[in-house]
């Protein structure tokens, strides 16, 4: 797409409209990814049942040219690094023979951690009048970051009290929320 521009000086000039291709280009990105994780989360989260283990999550980003897949994983047990291993191996093995994304990827298995990741609202449900520290992908009312007590969780956002403000997040527009410990 060309738009062309009359300038007083310099007559008549073309020029593309990147930003409008910048735009597209990132909804077609964040489209792409939301189906692909939808897709390997579905497939995978019965193997890692099938194994004894509870799927917390699935991160999907990028590490230079390749495809970067974090999965969280959890037990009553806890995690050791024996078993992120074992549901490497499981789902390396699933990945490559079911063609579910890209062969050059690169795979992570990890518990939550202590200071756990939340991802749903189902997380954010469990940890109710908790401590959170939520990193934003853009801005909500002038702020990236929150800090602060998960009051209340609906279908579509959770709200967050910090300094007894309310901040009403949805779920699209958090990049990282971790419990504050």
């Amino acid at each position: 797409v060309v738009r062309h521009y009359l300038t007083p000086k310099w007559g008549i000039f073309r020029a593309p409209i990147w930003g409008f291709f910048r735009l597209r280009h990132r909804l077609f990105k964040f489209e792409v990814n939301f189906k692909l994780k939808n897709e390997i989360s579905e497939a995978i989260e019965p193997v890692i049942s099938a194994m004894g283990y509870e799927m917390w999550g699935l991160s999907v980003g990028q590490q230079n040219s390749s495809l970067k897949l974090t999965i969280y994983i959890d037990s009553s047990k806890g995690i050791k690094i024996d078993d992120c291993e074992k549901v490497s191996h499981q789902i390396t093995h699933l990945l490559d023979t079911e063609n579910l994304c890209d062969p050059d990827y690169v795979l992570e298995v990890s518990s939550p951690g202590f200071d756990r990741v939340l991802m749903t609202s189902k997380h954010f449900n469990q940890y109710i009048n908790e401590e959170v520290k939520v990193k934003l992908k853009w801005l909500v009312n002038n702020r990236k970051n929150i800090k602060g007590l998960i009051k209340d969780v609906k279908e579509d956002y959770v709200i967050i009290n910090d300094n007894n403000e309310n901040y009403e997040i949805k779920y699209d527009s958090i990049e990282n929320a971790r419990l504050k410990i």
